[in-house]
């Protein structure tokens, strides 16, 4: 199983633990403490690496700085490339942003769509769960958080070279989760 598909995977369990239980999550740090626990425990994203400078870091950080400004909730490195990066210079396989209960301004101010808008912030996949439960649940808000993040990656000049997929849409009369994944097409 590639690393992006472990990720999936746990971002997977994420959304099912959510679907089963929401009220086990009370913020939005808990879901993302929760993903950065099952990513971490896989096989490949526990060990340690080393950078061409020597620095020795891990795979998985939470609230990672972005080159083009603000921070990604978690980030997964390519390991592929740590050796060949000096520490402040690493690739991002996977930068992840999540929302409980938030609207579409959120991960536009935020960095939640600032790398699928950024080139510069040199990530490969990146990915967008928005969680809504309970009394905050807005029938309207999903749609409206899907469509205006559809737009701006269709709009947008250089977006053109990007592919946006809808990993997962759920709604029912207790949560709603939209997942969407963004590959971008930017070389090593």
């Amino acid at each position: 199983m590639s690393n992006v598909e472990l990720i999936e995977e746990c971002i997977n369990a994420l959304i099912d633990k959510f679907q089963k239980n929401p009220y086990f999550f009370s913020s939005e740090r808990d879901l993302q403490s929760y993903l950065y626990h099952l990513i971490l425990s896989k096989e490949p994203f526990g060990k340690e690496h080393f950078t061409k400078n020597g620095y020795s870091i891990g795979l998985v950080h939470a609230d990672y700085p972005a080159i083009s400004g603000g921070r990604f909730d978690l980030v997964v490195l390519d390991r592929r490339l740590i050796s060949q990066r000096t520490l402040k210079n690493q690739r991002i396989l996977c930068g992840i942003e999540i929302g409980l209960n938030q609207s579409y301004e959120h991960f536009e101010k935020d960095c939640g769509v600032k790398f699928v808008k950024e080139a510069k912030n040199d990530v490969s996949i990146g990915y967008i769960l928005h969680f809504v439960w309970g009394f905050h649940k807005d029938w309207n808000m999903l749609a409206q958080f899907g469509h205006e993040l559809a737009q701006q990656i269709n709009v947008k000049e250089e977006i053109k070279q990007r592919d946006f997929f809808l990993l997962k849409l759920i709604e029912s009369n207790e949560v709603n989760v939209l997942a969407v994944k963004i590959i971008v097409e930017n070389e090593a």
